[in-house]
């Protein structure tokens, strides 16, 4: 069966990636973004016209979400994964210059937003094959790992995005859902001096996101599969 799933951010880096490499495998592809309709994401959709299927979703505007799930069943019937890669790390934010906009902005878009959006997409989930929800986290969100305080906004919001995807493993025993932390990669988020090439830190992610099992719901992996300290 060909596999159906939705990525979010999908117009540039990591989501732009995965939507490339999915489409190489075979896979049905529903590319969400704010603005899908141009540049890489809209030529490869264009080229592969039968596999990607380009949705309009700004994550942080709740009023998309019907329109997104209603252009996605309109096409199939279920979803076998889900991955929540879309994100925001504003840098230079310290103590002295922090605001209640953009600290609420940060916490919508990387923990917020991927709640309300995999509630969305719960009943086709609940339809695919071994359906998987993927939230992309960050290990600068894991207490026992980053205990030097780094990119505090940022960090804050990937802290409340693991614990509400463990709180959703366990209200949704019959997905599996997991949070994930990518590796430091050579994105416009991750920099030009991360170790990682996207094309390698996707790779390894799929192979992650293939292997899953329910006996994986509720944790916190790194991208290559090993366990992430919470």
């Amino acid at each position: 069966m060909t596999p159906r799933i939705l990525i979010t951010g999908a117009s540039r880096g990591m989501g732009l990636e995965l939507s490339k490499q999915y489409v190489a495998a075979g896979a049905r592809v529903f590319a969400a973004a704010r603005t899908p309709h141009q540049g890489e994401l809209l030529r490869l959709a264009e080229k592969h016209p039968k596999q990607v299927s380009l949705i309009t979703l700004d994550v942080t505007n709740e009023e998309h979400l019907p329109a997104a799930v209603a252009a996605v069943r309109a096409q199939v019937d279920g979803l076998d994964v889900l991955i929540n890669n879309a994100g925001m790390n504003l840098r230079g934010q310290s103590l002295g210059g922090y605001t209640r906009a953009v600290m609420l902005e940060t916490l919508h878009t990387n923990a917020v937003a991927p709640v309300l959006i995999g509630q969305a997409f719960l009943g086709l989930l609940r339809k695919g094959s071994r359906p998987r929800l993927v939230q992309i986290s960050s290990q600068v969100g894991s207490f026992s790992w980053n205990t030097g305080g780094r990119s505090p906004l940022y960090a804050a919001s990937k802290a409340a995005l693991n614990m509400y995807t463990r709180c959703i493993s366990h209200e949704s025993p019959d997905l599996i859902t997991v949070v994930v932390h990518p590796g430091w990669v050579q994105t416009d988020m991750g920099g030009p001096s991360a170790p990682l090439p996207v094309t390698d830190a996707v790779q390894a992610l799929r192979t992650l996101i293939d292997g899953l099992s329910l006996a994986d719901n509720g944790h916190f992996l790194n991208y290559d599969g090993r366990p992430h300290p919470w």
